[in-house]
């Protein structure tokens, strides 16, 4: 194990920055809080390796989070700065979430293992490193509470793991992707990630529960009541929703509200705090209120797919689009395989080639590669290139 460095103030985090920003790559991970111990999504640690040694950034005792961390946000923000990450997507959506900070020069083990098309797309970084490098790590401090301090050894180990051995794997990962003329691919992926970014606005929250299965769309009014004083309850103690009223509860409770004073002393699986003024009063208010339906969402927030928009003849002409699509699917896993099939039409992706065309739907690396497809198998590619016209 190489030297691990152990961050904790500002003028520390600004000498290792300014460290970084003569380098042309650093190995970085986050480990964050989602929901799992406090509510929403709290940063906890961020390590880098520079190719020699590697640095635990503890932001947590840090007086101003934010202002403390933003010399090491420039050089994230770097193009000069190959950023090497494995399964980056997370930790670019909460950087982006919780400091409006925006990732340039992106290098992602998973997207270049992903595109040598072998026989598992989700590969683990523990997995990965076995598979490449010929040993294991240990992972057992994955789920632990990575906002309690102090951290323990095992903890840093763990931490210092997920970034010590990124430059082994993506210069491997790398000269496997050159040798099959994948390498721009795997540029084409990187810099789509350097677009994403995380949605702020949702406005019906409560739809995207899992719990939502379980009940009737006339039930749907309660139960986003239900999940907006739970989530209420939740931010105001700090506490992930489930330790406020678990997901099954929240369903039976949508099923069978609460009524009555004697029914909220006698209620199993509640918080207390939902026992209490004023919860206690709004969640009998919701068992006994004639709750209205949700109301219409302004036209520019409604998302009705594309298909459910047309009739006639254009529905006709998108139906025979999918079917070319569907044709051509089994084209690309006749010539390359079924897992590139998938990475280049997806269910997803046919969806979008639907309306939009490959054009617009495709990296240029998958319009090439169906094209050749299409070509080899006499199919007319030029009738799904361009979007639809209805």
């Amino acid at each position: 194990m190489p030297t691990i460095h152990y961050l904790t103030t500002a003028e520390a985090v600004a000498t290792a920055a300014a460290h970084f920003a003569t380098l042309p790559r650093i190995g970085i991970d986050l480990e964050f809080d989602d929901m799992r111990h406090r509510y929403g999504r709290h940063l906890a640690l961020i390590q880098v390796f520079d190719g020699q040694e590697v640095y635990l950034i503890d932001p947590l005792p840090l007086p101003d989070m934010a202002a403390d961390l933003e010399p090491l946000f420039a050089v994230l923000r770097d193009p000069a700065v190959a950023k090497v990450f494995h399964s980056c997507k997370s930790d670019i959506l909460l950087l982006d979430e919780v400091f409006s900070v925006n990732c340039l020069n992106i290098v992602d083990t998973s997207v270049q293992f992903t595109l040598l098309a072998a026989e598992d797309n989700n590969i683990s970084l523990g997995r990965l490193i076995q598979a490449e490098l010929g040993f294991e790590v240990d992972k057992g401090e994955q789920k632990s509470n990575w906002l309690k301090r102090p951290l323990t050894e095992a903890q840093k180990e763990y931490a210092a793991n997920d970034v010590l051995y990124l430059f082994q794997l993506t210069d491997r990962l790398s000269a496997r992707l050159a040798e099959l003329g994948r390498a721009d691919w795997a540029a084409q992926e990187n810099l789509a990630l350097e677009a994403v970014r995380y949605g702020r606005d949702d406005p019906r929250p409560w739809s995207r529960n899992a719990a939502k299965y379980k009940i009737s769309a006339q039930e749907m009014p309660v139960f986003r009541e239900l999940y907006m004083l739970r989530d209420a309850v939740a931010r105001q103690l700090d506490r992930p929703p489930y330790h406020v009223l678990s997901n099954d509860r929240l369903a039976e409770l949508t099923r069978n509200p609460i009524e009555t004073a004697l029914q909220l002393r006698t209620a199993n699986g509640l918080h207390p705090e939902l026992k209490r003024p004023p919860y206690a009063e709004q969640l009998l208010a919701i068992g006994t209120t004639d709750l209205a339906p949700d109301a219409p969402l302004p036209a520019e927030q409604r998302k009705f797919p594309f298909r459910r928009r047309l009739n006639g003849p254009a529905a006709a002409r998108a139906d025979a689009r999918e079917a070319l699509l569907m044709a051509l699917k089994g084209h690309l896993a006749t010539d390359h395989g079924s897992t590139m099939a998938n990475m280049v039409l997806s269910n997803r992706l046919i969806a979008d080639i639907i309306e939009l065309g490959t054009v617009h739907a495709l990296r240029p690396w998958q319009q090439q590669l169906l094209k050749g497809s299409a070509e080899n198998h006499n199919e007319d590619y030029a009738s799904i290139e361009e979007p639809f016209q209805a």
